[in-house]
């Protein structure tokens, strides 16, 4: 799912286990050249993924914490096996593009150990236990092939956003609103400054990003067209 912002400012909405958007990133990242990828990680996260670190201890969590985050990326290793692209590769794919093609790479998530420990103290009981159970029906009835292949389709994309916004309102403040504000605040100066970017995250980011940061934009050029205006009446 790719998205032109502006001039030389792509969003790319992937799915993480999908080889298409390995192929995608690697396509627009190369024929765009960037001066600056930005990809959807935090240094913790792009540490784990790439076997530098190891995830934080269970000991350390909430125990809903550690059974969600377990569940979750038991979920996605599945998947994973299932399409033969392992979890997190797209964006690996993007750095060692953006070093290939001499870009900055720039992390622009938030921690992710910071957003998990808010998402513990936000959800309610009820908010937990259907997270719990819809976590648990897709482990038991895993989607075909073809239900994955699917995964970046924008009406497949925003019904599964909704849903989830129906399901866990906290979580989904939590988990897509605040961090799609998070990140298009790391964007945003780079947007205003005309500077090449490709930017990719995962696919249930797009919408929120892509809204955040096209009224960002709006905004901007609004206050341009009020300053030359002003300065043109009173010369």
């Amino acid at each position: 799912m790719l998205r032109k912002i502006a001039d030389g400012f792509f969003l790319i909405g992937v799915a993480h286990v999908l080889p298409s958007s390995v192929v995608e990133v690697r396509e627009v990242i190369r024929r765009e050249r960037p001066e600056i990828v930005a990809v959807e990680l935090c240094p913790y996260r792009l540490a784990v993924i790439s076997g530098r670190a190891a995830p934080a201890e269970s000991s350390r969590r909430n125990p809903f914490e550690s059974l969600l985050t377990g569940m979750l990326g038991f979920l996605q290793e599945k998947f994973a096996r299932r399409t033969g692209s392992a979890v997190g590769h797209e964006m690996m794919v993007a750095i060692e593009e953006a070093k290939q093609v001499g870009a900055r790479i720039e992390l622009i998530d938030r921690d992710i150990r910071e957003t998990m420990e808010q998402l513990n103290s936000s959800m309610s009981l009820v908010e937990r236990i259907r997270m719990f159970l819809q976590a648990l029906a897709v482990l038991l009835l895993p989607p075909r092939q073809a239900d994955l292949s699917r995964l970046t389709e924008d009406e497949v994309v925003q019904h599964l956003v909704e849903e989830f916004r129906k399901m866990s309102p906290s979580a989904y403040r939590v988990m897509i609103e605040e961090r799609d504000e998070y990140m298009a605040e790391r964007l945003s100066p780079f947007l205003l400054d005309r500077r090449r970017v490709v930017c990719v995250v995962g696919a249930g980011h797009l919408p929120g990003l892509e809204h955040r940061l096209r009224e960002t934009l709006m905004e901007w050029e609004r206050r341009v067209w009020w300053r030359g205006s002003l300065e043109w009446w009173s010369a």
